[in-house]
């Protein structure tokens, strides 16, 4: 009878746990999107194997920089930034066949290039368009869309 009860409390105390962890995320996501966030979905350097799949996460545009966070994470300050003047669009795709069961629905890939690194980007075409104008909108001697 005691293992009985014991396994009960931990079994609910698992379960407490559980919804406090997603409730603390989706509070970040909330707060993340209520600062003008958006989907983003990014992929970088080799796209063979875990490490060079499609990373899901939050962009927001914060002054100079594109912000990313990382979707199931716990941290406030992004994972990567990527500064308005060290970034160019190089071309713009619909994902391929594997790519549309790994992306969101109505997702675009933009491929850019960040200093001399390739970056893959995907996003929903009204954040596309947000993005093309927030890179053409750089101060002059900055670099454009190509």
């Amino acid at each position: 009878m005691a293992l009985v009860s014991w396994t009960l409390v931990v079994l609910v105390a698992l379960a407490l746990v559980a919804v406090l962890v997603l409730l603390v995320l989706y509070a970040r996501r909330s707060f993340l999107q209520r600062d003008g966030g958006f989907d983003m979905c990014v992929r970088g350097g080799s796209h063979e194997g875990w490490a060079g799949g499609w990373a899901f996460g939050i962009g927001r545009f914060r002054g100079e920089s594109l912000e990313w966070f990382r979707t199931f994470s716990f941290t406030t300050w992004p994972k990567r930034s990527f500064p308005r003047n060290a970034m160019s669009v190089e071309n713009r795709r619909e994902p391929d066949a594997d790519e549309r069961a790994e992306l969101p629905a109505g997702h675009v890939v933009l491929i850019c290039a960040v200093d001399e690194t390739e970056v893959e980007v995907s996003m929903t075409e009204a954040a596309a368009t947000a993005f093309l104008a927030w890179l053409e909108a750089a101060p002059p001697g900055g670099q454009f869309v190509d």
